[in-house]
């Protein structure tokens, strides 16, 4: 083994770490903005059938 190898998969690891700690709570937050949106959707969907009777 390299004598860099083991910093070289550190840097890796912290890097990998790094790039999920800021996507992680994105990728959570759009989940929550589509299950409304889906949501409100069913109401819009709802509410143009009650009216057009």
């Amino acid at each position: 083994m390299s004598p860099g190898t083991p910093d070289l998969i550190l840097l890796i690891l912290v890097f990998i770490g790094l790039q999920a700690w800021w996507i992680i709570p994105l990728i959570k937050n759009n989940n929550k903005l589509n299950d409304r949106s889906r949501e409100l959707n069913e109401e819009i969907k709802q509410l143009e059938k009650l009216y057009k009777k």
